[in-house]
């Protein structure tokens, strides 16, 4: 029997994202952007596919884990639902993700946001808009190419 034991719902999502490393939680010496996409979302994390996890010698993952100080910020910006909306975050976890040619990974972050404060019920409010057309997106890429494997 698998229960799921997670602290909110998690939505399926495809939404285009930038990653914003700041070491020692300072805005000054970011590192970033790396791009990528959430996959699948909640209150309290996110499942992030990131196409690039490297710049310079910064690992957005194990750079990031190594330093309690240092943070991540996702950026999304889909106008005219979501606009500027940056969420500070930490990786928990990193893993490889690969169908065919396209290589790729898979990080887990948990939000350091307050998961019913006014700006996640605003960021949940506007994901829930167009929600279902997103998910039928990555369903429809990603599921086909799952099945080849």
């Amino acid at each position: 029997m698998n229960t799921d034991l997670r602290r909110s719902k998690r939505y399926a999502d495809f939404l285009p994202i930038s990653v914003v490393a700041l070491p020692d939680g300072e805005q000054t010496k970011s590192v970033g952007p790396f791009s990528g996409r959430i996959i699948d979302i909640s209150k309290h994390g996110a499942c992030l596919l990131m196409t690039q996890v490297l710049q310079k010698t910064y690992h957005v993952y194990h750079t990031t884990e190594e330093n309690e100080a240092s943070i991540l910020e996702l950026h999304i910006n889909i106008p005219p639902e979501l606009q500027n909306i940056s969420i500070p975050c930490r990786p928990v976890w990193l893993k490889p993700f690969q169908i065919e040619e396209i290589k790729a990974f898979r990080m887990g972050v948990d939000f350091l946001l307050n998961p019913e404060g006014e700006k996640m019920n605003r960021l949940e409010r506007q994901l829930m808009k167009k929600q279902k057309e997103r998910d039928e997106l990555w369903s429809s890429l990603a599921n086909p190419l799952m099945k080849e494997k």
